[in-house]
């Protein structure tokens, strides 16, 4: 009996320089030249991290990257060998990646809604806050801080990413008196995320509504060819007509790739492929359970020395 696979994506903050350069030539990239506008396109090709590092580029970038090393995974070793993706997941922007890996909407459903994503976010959350990632501390102990640290601005767990790495989000002033209030508690590892805004907190929730009524709504969204589950609860999507409200407020809630993770293992999921820029969704996957057997995907000679063995 073949082992159950899970595909997982990854977020913005995976980026790197010259990323995709070796995927160009892809049936993904060739639709985005056609689809994008010239100067996006370019600033993808290109892949100068300066670049991908803007929320307008850097995700558009990741999702296609992404999408494009599946789509090669798939045609190298997956259908060659008669093998099944039984579930997908991503890391927030890695969710519209797994949404479409899953055929829930099409590639050019896809490139259209990840742009425009980028841009609302970084219009809606640019410059209002940033992010602090808090490492080998319990969530109990984060958020007491964060309740301390709060007052009347805006501040929130906003990623729970693995036992040792929760990020907390909010304007500069409460992040300030958060990262104090780490310091008083003897916190050993927190740094500040080198990112454009505090992005899932109630910060984008203008943002968000202004996302799901100009884009979100507009798909005509089909039933996938695997399980996805959601960055919101954590749970498999049931309904396609929950995925509208489920993405708005996955931008301004917390994402809860922990209990993604536990209960696609309760589900039966052995195996976890990351496909895509970066090791981040790794590593926490090995985190959450060490037991579980973790592959990672960055580019096509790590497809080219996959073993079968580990899939069958």
């Amino acid at each position: 009996m073949s082992k159950k696979i899970a595909i997982l994506f990854p977020g913005q903050g995976s980026q790197y320089e010259g990323m995709g350069r070796d995927l160009i030539a892809s049936p993904v990239y060739k639709r985005a030249k056609e689809i994008l506008d010239d100067h996006t396109y370019s600033v993808v090709e290109e892949a100068s991290l300066d670049q991908l590092s803007k929320t307008r580029y850097g995700q558009v970038a990741i999702f296609l990257n992404s999408l494009s090393l599946y789509q090669e995974l798939k045609d190298r070793v997956l259908d060659p060998n008669d093998i099944s993706v039984s579930a997908s997941l991503g890391l927030s922007l890695g969710e519209y990646t797994a949404l479409c890996a899953a055929g829930v909407f099409s590639l050019d459903e896809g490139i259209d809604l990840v742009k425009n994503r980028g841009l609302i976010m970084g219009q809606g959350a640019g410059g209002k806050g940033s992010m602090v990632a808090v490492m080998k501390t319990s969530l109990e102990t984060i958020q007491d801080l964060v309740d301390q640290a709060k007052e009347d601005n805006v501040l929130a767990v906003c990623n729970l990413n693995s036992p040792g790495q929760i990020v907390v989000g909010g304007e500069f002033e409460a992040l300030d008196r958060f990262e104090e209030k780490c310091k008083e508690a003897k916190i050993k590892r927190y740094m500040r995320l080198n990112v454009e805004g505090p992005f899932h907190t109630q910060i984008l929730s203008q943002a968000a509504q202004e996302f799901a009524d100009d884009h979100l709504a507009k798909i005509d969204y089909r039933e996938p060819g695997m399980d996805v589950y959601t960055n919101l609860s954590g749970k498999n999507y049931k309904q396609v007509d929950s995925i509208v409200e489920n993405l708005k407020d996955q931008m301004c809630s917390p994402v809860r790739f922990i209990d993604c993770v536990e209960n696609m293992i309760a589900d039966g999921c052995q195996v976890f492929i990351e496909i895509g820029p970066g090791k981040s969704l790794s590593g926490f996957v090995k985190k959450i359970n060490k037991d579980v057997r973790v592959i990672n995907i960055q580019n096509i000679s790590d497809i080219e020395g996959i073993d079968l063995e580990d899939l069958k």
